[in-house]
């Protein structure tokens, strides 16, 4: 038998010196991805002794190749997210499964989705998740992706890769969203960004960063807009409801089976801190909203208001496309 020159190895990273595309492996072997994001992982595997000695490099057409004898587990469900409303805590409880991967926020495939033409196509998406999707466990069986929040700009090349995956969109009340982006900004913030990703913010923004946010998670909420009218097994989903949604409705959504959803582990991260694991979860909704300033509150009634108040009509209506298919 051919011996397997790449179990237990994945993408780290992906790169593009001179213009040519390339990937570095690191050896993973059987560890989970078990931390809030994968960038904290792989960081870690880039660090490790063995890693830095020995890490592989090879071009995009071996990981198209190995996609084909190595598909990886199937993708059963993606979130969406509008930055600060629950999403982590929805992946750590997927991770809670006994049977799920979960990839919160790659960065591989942050820079895959940012190259254009062949590079970045709906194949190599593929196999870039095939790779990074691999089981960990003996009865791993379900895959699951939580995208950075501009990734459901890609929600469309997304769907493509993987046609007919249920799919999420959490969102929250924009003053509450601008006060903890104003208390620790993310890298949303910083004008000029997402340029990579085709967006390029107005004038009026680029040096203001809070501002920059504010226009970014307008675009945001616009999009999920635009692909709950356009596309099926989408679900809107309010952080004031995450709660009681992750229970049930979410699962459901993704077809977790219902003695899946009820465990010591789930149990155990419904009660702490997402991004914080040793840390107990507080609801800080009520606190948000007090907090914020004459700058969030213009913020919000200049770019996100509306937005956000046309999303939460269509989460409270029927779902557009079995409206228009009567």
């Amino acid at each position: 038998m051919e011996r397997d020159a790449l179990a237990g190895w994945i993408p780290l990273f992906l790169a593009a010196p001179g213009g040519q595309a390339t990937v570095d492996w690191g050896y993973m072997g059987s560890e989970r991805f078990t931390e809030p994001f994968c960038h904290d992982t792989l960081q870690r595997l880039a660090a490790l002794p063995f890693n830095r000695l020995f890490r592989r490099r090879s071009g995009l057409d071996l990981l198209r190749r190995r996609a084909q004898s190595h598909p990886g587990l199937p993708l059963r469900g993606m979130v969406f997210h509008m930055s600060r409303c629950g999403s982590t805590l929805a992946a750590q409880r997927l991770a809670a499964l006994p049977d799920s991967v979960v990839l919160s926020e790659p960065e591989p495939l942050d820079t895959l989705l940012q190259w254009p033409g062949p590079d970045g196509d709906t194949q190599t998406v593929r196999a870039l998740l095939a790779a990074l999707g691999q089981p960990r466990r003996e009865g791993d069986r379900a895959l699951y992706l939580k995208t950075d929040c501009w990734h459901m700009l890609h929600i469309d090349r997304l769907l493509a890769a993987f046609p007919g995956t249920p799919w999420i969109f959490l969102y929250r009340d924009p003053l509450e969203v601008l006060v903890s982006q104003q208390r620790m900004p993310g890298w949303q913030l910083v004008p000029g960004t997402m340029a990579g990703h085709g967006l390029h913010a107005p004038d009026e923004v680029m040096n203001h960063p809070l501002g920059h946010g504010a226009w970014l998670f307008s675009t945001i909420l616009k999009q999920a807009a635009d692909a709950i009218r356009c596309h099926g097994n989408g679900l809107l989903l309010n952080y004031s409801e995450l709660t009681d949604a992750l229970e049930d409705r979410v699962p459901g959504h993704f077809g977790i089976a219902p003695e899946a959803r009820d465990s010591a582990a789930l149990r155990a991260v419904a009660g702490r801190h997402a991004k914080q694991p040793h840390a107990a979860f507080q609801p800080d909704a009520a606190e948000k909203r007090a907090a914020a300033d004459s700058e969030v509150r213009l913020l919000a009634a200049r770019w996100l208001e509306e937005p956000y108040q046309a999303l939460e009509r269509l989460r409270s209506g029927p779902h557009p496309l079995a409206q228009a298919a009567r």
